[in-house]
C-alpha cells in the first residue's frame, strides 16, 4: 500500500485518541502485517504530538529528532536538578540542540537548579511580596533560630569534569575520555538548622524522593528532632523551610504537616537563591566533592561524613543567617534574581 496513505490513517488514528500500539492493531486487522509496525506508528504519533502534521517523506540522512518542549518542561520541573546531558540523553538529542530547547521554554541554570532565564512579572511580584513579608516578621519576632531546612541532591559517583585547555593553532587536541551520561548516582535527602546536621539519608540506588518517601523522611526527621533539640520541639516550636518540589507540595505531605502542626515557612517559587540548603550547603558539598571517584555507595556515604566532620564551628549557623541580607537583596531587585 502507498506509504502516503498509510500516513493519513497514522493521522486519522491518532487524532481518534487511540494509543500507537491501538493503531497498529487496527491498521493490521485491515491492511494486513506488513502495513505498519508499532515502531513506525510510534514515531508518526511523536511528530503528531509535537505539532507537527506533515505526511511528507523525512529527508534521508540522520532523521531529526524533535523535542516536545511541553513534555521536557514538565520533565524539567519535576526534578530541577537533572543536566542538560541528562536530558539530551532521555530525549535522544545532542546537547547543543538540548541546551537550545531548555533556551526555548526560557530555563537557566542557577545553584545546579533550572529556573526561568526570565521571570515572569507575577514571579518577581510574589518573590518581592515574600520577602518584604518575611523581612517584617523577622524584625518583629527573630524566628531563624527555629528553622529547620531541607533539600534533596543528586550525587555522582565520577566527580571528575572534563577541562579546557589552551593548545598552539597546530597542536592537535588531546583526547580524554568522555562523562558517562549515564554514570551512577544515588539521591541524598537532608535537614538541618543553624546547630548542625539533623538527619540525612542516601537512597537506595535507582531510588528516588516521591511524596510518600518524603512524609517518611519527615516523621524521622522530627523523631531524630525531639532527641538532639527538645526544646525547638516543645517550646520554640519548629519552622520548615522548603521549595516547591512536587513531593513537598503534594497533598499526602500537605496532610502529614497538618498532621503533624508543623510550620512551613512561605517559599516562592524558582527560588534557589533564597534557599540554604542550595546557595550554601550544597555549594560547600560541590566543591568538597570535586575531582572525587567512588566505587560505591559506602565510598559516597563515607564522603558525605568526612564533609560534615570538616565543616567549620558556625558553618551552619551562617548558612541560615543570611536569609535576611538575601531576603533584603530580592526586595531591592524588585523581585529579580540577584546573584
Amino acid at each position: 500500500m502507498d506509504m502516503s496513505k498509510i500516513r493519513v490513517i497514522f493521522e486519522y488514528e491518532f487524532r481518534r485518541g487511540l494509543s500507537a500500539a491501538e493503531a497498529t492493531q487496527n491498521i493490521i486487522k485491515v491492511f494486513g502485517k506488513g502495513a505498519a509496525s508499532e515502531r513506525t506508528v510510534c514515531r508518526w504519533f511523536k511528530k503528531f504530538r509535537s505539532g507537527d502534521f506533515n505526511l511528507e517523506n523525512e529527508p534521508r540522512g540522520r532523521p531529526e529528532v524533535k523535542v516536545d518542549n511541553e513534555e521536557l518542561k514538565a520533565v524539567v520541573e519535576a526534578d530541577t536538578s537533572q543536566t542538560s546531558r541528562e536530558l539530551s540523553v532521555r530525549f535522544g538529542v545532542s546537547k547543543q540542540t538540548m541546551l537550545d530547547h531548555l533556551s526555548q521554554i526560557g530555563k537557566v541554570k542557577k545553584l545546579d537548579r533550572w529556573v526561568p532565564h526570565d521571570l515572569s512579572e507575577g514571579q518577581k511580584r510574589n518573590r518581592f511580596d515574600v520577602c518584604l513579608s518575611l523581612l517584617s516578621r523577622h524584625k518583629l519576632e527573630p524566628f531563624l533560630h527555629r528553622i529547620i531546612t531541607c533539600d534533596e541532591k543528586w550525587v555522582l559517583f565520577n566527580n571528575r569534569k572534563r577541562s579546557s585547555r589552551w593548545l598552539d593553532w597546530n597542536e592537535p587536541p588531546k583526547h580524554s575520555a568522555k562523562p558517562d551520561a549515564h554514570q551512577k548516582k544515588l539521591m541524598l535527602s537532608v535537614w538541618w538548622s543553624i546547630s548542625g546536621i539533623i538527619h540525612y539519608r542516601f537512597m537506595k540506588p535507582g531510588e528516588s524522593i516521591t511524596a510518600d518517601v518524603y512524609c517518611n523522611e519527615l516523621e524521622e526527621m522530627m523523631r531524630k528532632l525531639a532527641i538532639k533539640h527538645p526544646r525547638l520541639v516543645t517550646r520554640d516550636k519548629p519552622i520548615l523551610l522548603q521549595d516547591n518540589a512536587r513531593p513537598h507540595v503534594a497533598q499526602a505531605t500537605l496532610l502529614k504537616l497538618q498532621e503533624m502542626e508543623l510550620e512551613t515557612l512561605c517559599h516562592p517559587a524558582y527560588s534557589p537563591d533564597l534557599a540554604p540548603t542550595d546557595y550554601h550547603f550544597f555549594q560547600a558539598y560541590d566543591q568538597f566533592l570535586q575531582g572525587q571517584i567512588f566505587n560505591s555507595q559506602h565510598d559516597v556515604e563515607n564522603a558525605f561524613l568526612r564533609f560534615i566532620a570538616t565543616r567549620p564551628p558556625r558553618f551552619y549557623a551562617d548558612g541560615i543567617y543570611k536569609l535576611p541580607s538575601r531576603w533584603q537583596r530580592c526586595v531591592d531587585s524588585m523581585g529579580a534574581y540577584f546573584d
